[in-house]
């Protein structure tokens, strides 16, 4: 099955690279899982569809991966496709009038984009309003899945539009952004058979590199960033914040679990980050059994201590 599919793709006229028995771990910012049967990481959005049409046709299962920043792959590896957007990385800008009437400052992404270096690109060419999400990994395509939230801002904030895959229908279709469908670290993506291709973002403003609300703007980025080393999110792969924050709770995931006493907590090679209640790092030799067992264990204990139940934001697939 994987030669066929192999013959497949290479025949379709797929543009991209296509990899055997790819280690997940190397795809992944907690760095862990087996390996796929087929990592393709197409050139273009023509070849992505081949791939998913390849995928079908030999009935194999398929997973779209972007930065790989909220994906747990089970130690057994994925027996299927794995359609890996990071090739997909353009950005264009687009000046643009606003309701006002205002100049602003539109830029077409394409979903494998880093979020990171759409804000990189923002200070580079002194564009306001993007500077919150400086230093968070992953995609731009995850992030708009996820509805990414940082420092009291969210990539619904931004969002004009969104060109994206049907599955059922295998069309390209394009989705005007409705308030209505988002809420906390909730898209309508998460509900359809969908595959993100492109987010526009909007509202953003074209400034001169010496104004006061550049300066502003590129400080508050500089902020952001070291306050995301200041937490430890570079020192050990992680996933970042691997529980919701449910506002209902009261407190933040974290404190909940600093305060059942399980900062430090290990199973294997996976530990609660002894600075961070929120993060669960890889010490070197984690699995993703052990990261499993790890979170079920930290939900039950708080469960116990405090009548909630933490939701996880990791996807353990």
């Amino acid at each position: 099955m994987e030669r066929n599919m192999l013959n497949e793709l290479k025949s379709s006229g797929f543009a991209g690279r296509i990899l055997q028995n790819e280690p997940l771990k190397n795809h992944t910012t907690m760095k862990v899982g087996g390996n796929a049967e087929l990592f393709v990481l197409p050139e273009n959005e023509e070849s992505l569809l081949l791939a998913v049409e390849c995928a079908r046709k030999n009935q194999k299962k398929f997973y779209i991966l972007g930065g790989g920043s909220n994906i747990v792959f089970k130690d057994t590896g994925f027996d299927g496709l794995i359609i890996c957007t990071e090739n997909l990385n353009k950005i264009e800008k687009i000046e643009a009038i606003d309701e006002n009437k205002l100049p602003i400052v539109n830029l077409i992404c394409q979903a494998g984009k880093p979020t990171s270096e759409i804000t990189d690109y923002c200070l580079q060419n002194n564009i306001q309003g993007f500077e919150c999400f400086s230093g968070l990994p992953g995609t731009v395509g995850g992030a708009c899945f996820m509805n990414a939230r940082c420092y009291d801002d969210e990539l619904s904030n931004h969002i004009k539009s969104v060109t994206y895959l049907d599955l059922d229908e295998m069309k390209i279709k394009e989705y005007e952004f409705d308030k209505s469908d988002w809420a906390y670290k909730i898209s309508p993506f998460q509900k359809g058979n969908n595959v993100i291709l492109k987010v526009v973002l909007h509202g953003l403003k074209q400034l001169t590199n010496d104004s006061s609300e550049m300066l502003s703007a590129k400080a508050v980025a500089q902020r952001c960033y070291s306050n995301r080393e200041e937490k430890g999110h570079f020192k050990y792969p992680s996933s970042g914040s691997v529980f919701k924050n449910n506002r209902s709770f009261g407190k933040p995931s974290g404190v909940l679990v600093d305060e059942a006493g399980l900062k430090g907590l290990s199973v294997g090679g996976a530990q609660v980050a002894p600075w961070h209640g929120n993060f669960i790092i890889n010490n070197g030799a984690a699995t993703a059994d052990d990261i499993k067992e790890l979170v079920e264990k930290i939900q039950s204990i708080v469960k116990e201590k405090t009548g909630f139940m933490l939701e996880p934001e990791v996807i353990f697939l």
